[in-house]
């Protein structure tokens, strides 16, 4: 492939972008194929990127397939959408809470559109990420991936939009989160990896309670980190003891986040994940649906 993701710092300077880059509202910040000056290199900093694609050689193959899951135009509009969904289902009104849950039904048949349209294409390029609106495209990339793996299981349409709409919410706790915990440049200490693993349990009441989510959604958010060797949170569970659109969605929700930039870390690439989940490591997860998820990446 003629990209390189670099990371961002004055060595990208007078360099061509590989990859469209957006800004937080879903305008065009820098097309593909424009040179990198000073002004644009600030441009992409203030906005909260950490890594770039650049271009090697030649990119008209690069222009001809992407290989993103889902089109530049949802990649730049959807997670805005999102943010706007869940500060409807944040409200206390229940108006405004039920808006948010036919916006977000709308948002699922979209992407699970998207992907079917795409999916003859293996994901190879990273959607690289700003920090400030990391939960929300996190949540599109990991609905993404959620719809490759439910599709390769054969999941029927109901239940293909449930495990979609679940990967959409399955951070939706992470809101309950002090951003100084979230943005904190180093590695957490326990105390606060203590409070990031409330999100599990603080998501799954509050969808429960405040939205009526229904009960096999909400449960995604409180068992996306429980473990297949139980090595997970909060409760431990292992095995088949952990409902099947958890184990698909914690795959996805591990793989895009493994392969994002964090405050703490550097994004690790995508043939970086695929070997983690190759190697005695990747014991973590469901055996049966690594198998249906890496085949996407033969």
């Amino acid at each position: 492939m003629d990209l390189e993701i670099q990371e961002l710092n004055s060595d990208v300077l007078g360099k061509k972008l590989g990859q469209k880059l957006f800004s937080p509202k879903g305008s065009l910040l820098l097309g593909m194929g424009a040179e990198i000056k000073e002004f644009h290199y600030q441009k992409i900093k203030e906005v909260g990127y950490q890594s770039i694609y650049v271009l090697k050689d030649d990119y008209s193959d690069v222009l001809k397939s992407s290989g993103h899951l889902i089109s530049e135009k949802l990649r730049a509009s959807a997670p805005l959408e999102l943010k706007g969904i869940y500060r409807k289902l944040m409200s206390k009104d229940k108006i405004s809470i039920s808006n948010g849950k036919k916006e977000l039904s709308s948002l699922v048949d979209t992407l699970i559109r998207e992907v079917n349209i795409k999916m003859t294409n293996p994901p190879d390029i990273i959607d690289l990420k700003r920090q400030e609106d990391y939960l929300y495209q996190h949540a599109i990339n990991v609905a993404a991936y959620s719809i490759l793996i439910a599709q390769s299981v054969q999941y029927h349409q109901l239940k293909l939009f449930d495990v979609t709409l679940a990967a959409l919410l399955c951070d939706f706790g992470m809101h309950y989160v002090d951003e100084e915990i979230l943005y904190k440049p180093e590695p957490l200490d326990e105390k606060e990896i203590e409070e990031v693993r409330k999100h599990t349990i603080l998501g799954f009441q509050y969808l429960g309670r405040n939205c009526f989510i229904k009960g096999l959604i909400a449960v995604v958010c409180l068992q996306h980190h429980e473990r297949y060797d139980g090595s997970g949170y909060p409760k431990h569970m292992s095995g088949d003891d952990i409902h099947e659109y958890s184990r698909i969605v914690s795959i996805a929700d591990f793989f895009d986040a493994y392969t994002s930039d964090r405050p703490y870390r550097r994004l690790h690439s995508i043939e970086e994940g695929i070997e983690y989940l190759k190697e005695p490591s990747g014991r973590e997860f469901d055996p049966r649906i690594v198998r249906h998820f890496l085949s996407f990446f033969e």
